[in-house]
């Protein structure tokens, strides 16, 4: 028999039972409970509020010119791409000039011999040898061949259709080889100015009125920016800001609105004349209600 059996077996169970122990959790100390939830905290404070208006418009360019042709004759050459920008002066249209370049020429030596005949009695009227009458006459027939003269540059010039302002051309109204300036001038194309654009729109009369009132007793004050904004057909919000260019006190009789104009930069030419847009602009301020 093994002396050693029973003593050790219950020391190895309290041993056993010991290290069981040991694997339960910790219980919490007395008073201890959940950390507190974190929350955010905000701050309401008073100030004003900017009430602004929708409203519908259409674009328009900032100035339109009409190329005509001044002279008569028959198109030779058109001189620029449809759909680009020109610069005031270039020339647009080449008109035949043959006639008129011919014409100008005669007129040229006309003036010349007239001032020679002038010149001549001018050396003979102290000696009586052309009358007076005869001077005038000669000093009168070189005024009007310098107002002919004039007039034939003017029509040569006139056969280079030239852009009368800078901007956007659209397309030509004439071909090569038609004829143009007959009885009347004929209109060629059509420039407009897109830089800066026009927004034209219209605000309801009564809406108008109610804002006044409501100024004028004190419930709303004059907004302190004259910048609107100018939302696109497809929702966004076009990246310069514009301003209150044209307001018509005048209420239209047929539509009972106001009429008012914006003006807005448009240096890459994304507005176009005609578009529909829609322009934000504050109206008045609310002050903070008690």
């Amino acid at each position: 028999m093994n002396l050693f059996a029973k003593p050790f077996t219950p020391a190895l169970l309290l041993i056993t039972l010991l290290a069981g122990c040991n694997d339960k959790p910790a219980a919490p100390a007395p008073g201890a409970g959940m950390p507190p939830p974190e929350v955010d905290v905000i701050t309401v404070t008073t100030g004003r509020a900017t009430l602004t208006q929708d409203l519908a418009g259409r674009l328009q360019a900032y100035r339109t010119a009409q190329v005509r042709a001044r002279v008569e004759g028959v198109i030779e050459k058109r001189l620029f791409e449809e759909g680009s920008d020109v610069k005031a002066g270039a020339p647009l249209f080449q008109i035949n000039k043959r006639v008129y370049k011919a014409t100008a020429v005669a007129a040229e030596a006309d003036l010349a011999l007239a001032k020679q005949t002038a010149e001549r009695y001018k050396l003979l009227l102290p000696i009586k040898a052309v009358s007076q009458q005869e001077f005038d006459l000669a000093e009168a027939r070189v005024k009007q061949s310098e107002a002919v003269l004039a007039r034939a540059v003017e029509d040569l010039e006139n056969a280079s259709v030239p852009a009368a302002i800078s901007g956007h051309i659209g397309r030509t109204l004439v071909t090569e080889g038609a004829l143009v300036g007959k009885g009347e001038p004929t209109l060629l194309a059509t420039i407009e100015q897109i830089d800066p654009i026009y927004v034209n729109f219209t605000q309801p009369g009564a809406d108008l009125l109610r804002l006044r009132q409501a100024i004028r007793t004190g419930k709303l004050k004059h907004a302190e920016s004259a910048k609107v904004e100018l939302l696109l057909e497809d929702g966004r919000v076009y990246p310069l800001p514009g301003k209150i260019f044209f307001t018509d006190l005048a209420v239209d009789p047929s539509t009972g609105s106001v009429s008012l104009r914006a003006e807005f930069a448009n240096p890459q030419h994304e507005l176009l004349p005609g578009m529909f847009a829609r322009i934000r602009f504050p109206e008045a301020l609310q002050s903070p209600a008690d």
